[in-house]
């Protein structure tokens, strides 16, 4: 505490001196310092050329490189820090058919392009490559008429037009021999319950590309509705004397009609005939034949494709 004591009043009248001398005598060990070599272990940026139209890079290549490195400290801080670091150059001479380089290939490739740098050792073993041959084909364009998600009661009311019948494919050789003859939009993720035009895209495997991006495609749709209605059967050919008749002279019929047309149908718009000379004999039953429907009217069926005959003496 004595010490501190005498030195205390002098601190405070020139505590500048001191800082300044602070700061020199650090700036003179730092200078100091970087003029020496040092030992280092430094992820080392990549670039590669090889004839890129040609061919589909299906899994990136390695950026950087781990390497041991001796040099002097300026040049370590300028690339650790990538200041006015080249990239080492992997020229793929043939780059669908090289599958990976070992460390020994790499050493000289390394070695010849350090500025500033010795190397010491290569601690990444081997650099891998999945490069493959690119195809270009032109496929016809399909539309799945059958697949498109319309929402539920809603049904197509006119043609599916698209503004290219065709376009042009490209990807990696394997993807490309397993492709379809065609290219099939793709209506994923959707729940058409409107008039459609819209750009699609398409069903294609990784790394295919198509151009155009995206197809133009137009169609309309219309809401329907499930309904019933009785209708009055009429008889022919039935005895005079009605010793014969149907247990039931009503039928349940039930049809789809367009929302915007449900007010236009009515029972009249329908004719069910059974024949009497149609009848089964084993069970004494005949079928239900619809004569005429409204137009409008889709997906008609009779609540019952047997009518039961009754007789005066069965009752």
């Amino acid at each position: 505490m004595g010490i501190f004591r005498f030195l205390l009043p002098g601190l405070k009248d020139n505590w500048k001196v001191v800082v300044l001398s602070i700061l020199g005598a650090a700036t003179f060990w730092f200078f100091n310092a970087m003029n020496k070599s040092y030992d280092t272990r430094v992820d080392y940026p990549l670039s590669y050329t090889f004839v890129e139209d040609s061919v589909v890079v299906i899994e990136p290549l390695a950026g950087q490189i781990k390497i041991d490195v001796t040099s002097g400290g300026w040049n370590l801080i300028r690339k650790t820090l990538r200041i006015n670091a080249t990239p080492i150059n992997i020229p793929l001479d043939n780059p669908t058919e090289i599958k990976f380089l070992t460390r020994s290939s790499l050493i000289p490739m390394i070695s010849d392009q350090l500025d500033g740098l010795r190397l010491i050792y290569v601690v990444t073993d081997t650099l891998f490559f999945n490069i493959e041959k690119k195809v270009t084909r032109r496929l016809p364009v399909y539309i799945d008429s059958i697949s498109i998600p319309l929402s539920q009661s809603f049904r197509m009311i006119s043609p599916i037009t698209c503004n290219i019948d065709s376009a042009v494919v490209s990807g990696p050789k394997s993807t490309m021999e397993q492709m379809t003859p065609f290219v099939q939009l793709d209506f994923s993720n959707m729940s058409i319950d409107g008039n459609f035009d819209d750009e699609l895209g398409y069903f294609v495997g990784e790394h295919v590309i198509v151009e155009p991006a995206e197809a133009t495609v137009k169609f309309q749709v219309a809401k329907y509705l499930a309904r019933e209605i009785s209708i009055p059967i009429e008889l022919l050919d039935f005895p005079q004397d009605s010793s014969a008749f149907l247990a039931d002279n009503e039928i349940t019929l039930y049809y789809t009609i367009k929302e915007v047309d449900e007010d236009e149908v009515s029972a009249s718009d329908f004719s069910v005939t059974v024949d009497y000379s149609m009848r089964n004999m084993r069970d004494s039953s005949v079928g239900p034949i619809l004569m005429y429907a409204h137009e409008k009217a889709l997906d008609i069926v009779l609540a019952s494709d047997r009518i039961k005959l009754s007789f005066p003496e069965d009752q």
